[in-house]
């Protein structure tokens, strides 16, 4: 097995000033962008908090070469692709994922909405109302109210202790001080000297660089920005804070001020090994001292030397939170003179490689953005002695107890929270030994002696040497009378152990929990999906425990898709069943080893029908905000009526957007298309909004249905025509492994032909209007419809 090159790709700066990177996928079918302005919250004028902000939403709304019909949110929905984009503290970032073949128009869009937005008033009044719903959200989510906590520790002044998500009160759009501070925002940052483009497609880098770089030499080189030190993080102001919060726990937060070449990589190496449950480590003793469960750190700011960390501890108590303390620093002073890490160094570095190799295109789009300029192993263990030698110090160590306690408004700019400062105290003796844990192999994960199971049903597929990781799907059945949310956070927490192991040597995996089983998800080096299904498959098919309690999943809208489950058909069943793809002889033999028997996987059957009734199951949730999903099931499950409803759904997502989001208002989360739930397929919307209850956010999406019928009626046909191209386009067989492994799989639980998508295509290139009309009158039977929603639907 050789994963161990990195993705070819290619870095230059252009004469204005804009740096190009390009990477190649070649199994890809699509292309990722990734443009990334260095400017973000931080840069912003502290009067304003939240233009930064604000100023990315304004950027979709219109530019001078495209409106909003035609700019690249559209264009990019209206070939199934996808677009977001993010504020950070010193750069936001702009990412875009849809067909290869449409890379050069979507990235003219992209600049000219960048660097010639319309910034229209009536526009700016409308969107300062969805920032202020986003903002009422995120003030009200755990994470983002315990990060802002972590920042009130710090120095005073510095702005990580902001919370700049923006909010109507905020963003003064009627002062003429204000518009003239987004100008001059927009002016000084968005231009070629702080942009750099990330692209990464099946193209050749040849290509690549020539279609970024024809449309970003166009750009005029701006004046230079003269960048000023962030003020210092230290030392803190707080080191210790407790937090009126809904759940009890303790967090604990490092910062960091050390400018080191390799402090990134010496960051991301460290992370890992705290969180290494690996017997000898840290974990491990915390656990056999039965002080936490889990370990989780991440890196919450990294700016010019300085570093913000936070950790995680599930499990642990504030009464345990002085031990746990004194047991974390004494690990960190054993570890600084640990023989050890030269040998976790270059293991790092082998799993980093792997880890690039199964990446999917906007996360290698965003790695890449992310890379800093690579240092040798001396330099990087140096520079990693200097950190653990700053973190065992204990200058940057923050302690943030969270409770049910009452307690006082704490000043802040942007969100005030119910904090404390607690007085300082003498840490315990420390009395564990752990030290680094040892390197785990990466060639295969331990397997435990076959056979393991008893009986599987598989079928497997081969895939081409260039055709990427390979990917395999299982599912199993369960019993048991816990929610879909307990029995996902119980299995989540019983391989959690594993999925680490499997996820830092790139394995992608993804768990979900249905009526009656799970599905699980496995991409990566063919080699290591053999290893990584034997680790999990017991600790998944054992009977059901206690369930765990499910962690907080943060967007409400984000919470109800992850039920989808509950709305699809009849249950799964068939025991233990497994596809793969990309495969090959000697995994497949590995893989059939781990059970007693192997037997053909039979074809899938269609879900039952469902009741001719509106369906309509209430889910409880926390928060002021109210969601609903709509799952509105096919007619029929032939190929004919299956390209009309895709047509429909092609021909209702962007009006669905502007109408409910843009012009009235009603949300910033949403979703509408074409989805297969379990085995069933149909057309879903979904809706997250501060302003309706669940009533009203399907009396909304009924009433923006019943406005399509003379849209669709008198739908022009050089529009038919188009998207029926943009669809046939998007039905493509696939190529990669990933790919075409889920589309087999989809088609297995909906008990469909491998046939059937090119059945589909066909009849796509046959589709009339006369049948789009009866596709639509078929959607609209809502006694067909199912919805999930966080409120009871009421009488009226």
């Amino acid at each position: 097995m050789s994963y161990l090159s990195t993705v070819p790709s290619q870095r230059l700066r252009l004469a204005n000033g804009v740096e190009l990177c390009v990477a190649q996928q070649s199994w890809a079918e699509r292309v990722g962008i990734c443009l990334r302005v260095a400017a973000g919250s931080h840069d912003e004028p502290a009067a304003y908090p939240g233009l930064a902000h604000f100023l990315e939403h304004l950027l979709f709304l219109g530019s001078r070469d495209y409106d909003v019909e035609q700019g690249l949110m559209a264009y990019a929905q209206g070939c199934g692709g996808q677009v977001n984009a993010s504020t950070q503290a010193h750069h936001t970032d702009f990412v875009c994922e849809l067909p290869a073949e449409r890379l050069q128009p979507a990235l003219a869009r992209l600049l000219d909405m960048l660097r010639r937005p319309l910034l229209d008033g009536a526009a700016q009044l409308r969107e300062r109302e969805v920032l202020d719903a986003e903002y009422q959200a995120r003030s009200q989510d755990a994470d983002s109210r315990i990060d802002h906590a972590l920042g009130q520790a710090l120095a005073a002044g510095h702005r990580c202790g902001d919370f700049l998500a923006g909010d109507r009160a905020s963003l003064a759009l009627e002062q003429a001080a204000f518009q003239q501070a987004l100008q001059g925002y927009h002016r000084r940052h968005y231009q070629a000297g702080c942009m750099r483009l990330v692209l990464v497609g099946p193209q050749s880098l040849a290509e690549l660089l020539d279609i970024g770089r024809s449309l970003l030499e166009e750009l005029p080189a701006g004046e230079v920005v003269v960048r000023q030190a962030p003020p210092p993080m230290l030392p803190l102001r707080a080191p210790r804070l407790a937090l009126q919060h809904v759940d009890a726990g303790l967090y604990l937060g490092y910062a960091v001020q050390l400018d080191e070449p390799g402090l990134a990589a010496a960051l991301e190496l460290l992370l890992e090994v705290l969180q290494d449950p690996a017997p000898g480590g840290l974990l491990a003793g915390l656990r056999a001292a039965r002080l936490c469960s889990q370990l989780q750190a991440r890196l919450l700011y990294r700016h010019a030397g300085q570093c913000l960390l936070r950790l995680d501890f599930p499990g642990a108590g504030a009464e345990q939170g002085g031990q746990l303390i004194a047991e974390l620093q004494g690990w960190l002073r054993r570890v600084q003179v640990e023989p050890g890490w030269p040998a976790r160094l270059a293991d790092w570095r082998q799993a980093r490689a792997l880890r690039q190799f199964g990446m999917a295109l906007l996360a290698l789009a965003r790695s890449l953005q992310d890379a800093e300029t690579e240092v040798d192993d001396a330099r990087l263990l140096k520079t990693l002695g200097a950190l653990l030698a700053q973190l065992a110090g204990g200058a940057g160590l923050i302690e943030l107890a969270c409770d049910n306690q009452a307690r006082p408004p704490w000043p802040a700019t942007g969100l005030a929270l119910p904090l404390a400062a607690l007085p300082a105290r003498e840490l315990p003796a420390a009395l564990l030994t752990a030290r680094l844990a040892p390197v785990e192999s990466l060639q295969a994960l331990p397997e435990v002696a076959p056979p393991i199971l008893p009986l599987a049903r598989l079928r497997h597929y081969p895939g081409a040497a260039d055709d990427g990781p390979a990917a395999l799907h299982w599912f199993g059945e369960i019993a048991g009378q816990h929610s879909l949310p307990q029995l996902q956070a119980m299995l989540q927490a019983r391989i959690a152990d594993v999925q680490r192991a499997c996820e830092r040597l790139g394995i992608t995996l993804h768990l979900a929990v249905q009526p009656g089983g799970w599905s699980l998800e496995l991409q990566g080096a063919a080699a290591l999906l053999p290893a990584c299904s034997a680790r999990l498959l017991p600790l998944l098919l054992a009977p059901p425990s206690d369930a765990a309690v499910p962690a907080s999943a943060g967007l409400l809208l984000r919470q109800l898709l992850q039920r989808l489950p509950e709305l699809g058909g009849a249950e799964s069943g068939c025991g233990l069943q497994g596809l793969s793809v990309g495969l090959g002889q000697d995994e497949w033999a590995r893989l059939d080893a781990l059970f007693v028997a192997v037997e053909p996987l039979p074809a899938g059957q269609p879900p039952a029908a469902p009741n001719r009734e509106l369906l309509w199951r209430k889910v409880r949730q926390p928060g002021r905000d109210a969601a609903l999903v709509l799952l509105c099931p096919l007619a029929d499950v032939d190929a004919r009526s299956e390209a009309a409803w895709r047509m429909l759904g092609h021909l209702l997502q962007g009006p669905f957007y502007r109408r409910l989001r843009g012009e009235l208002q009603l949300g910033y989360a949403l979703f509408a298309g074409y989805r297969q739930v379990q085995g069933e397929r149909g057309l879903l919307f979904a809706l997250q909004s501060p302003v309706c209850d669940a009533t009203g956010i399907f009396e909304h999406i009924r009433s923006f249905l019943d406005q399509q019928r003379q849209r669709l009626d008198e739908l022009p046909e050089v529009e038919f025509d188009r998207c029926r191209e943009e669809l046939a386009q998007a039905l493509r067989p696939p190529r990669g492994n990933v790919a075409r492994a889920e589309q087999l799989w989809q088609l297995q639980l909906a008990g469909l032909h491998e046939e059937h998508p090119q059945r589909v295509r066909r009849a796509l290139a046959e589709l009339t209007p006369g049948e789009l009309q009866v596709a639509y009158a078929q959607l609209m039977q809502s006694s067909r419809w199912r919805v999930l929603a966080s409120g009871p639907r009421s009488n009226a």
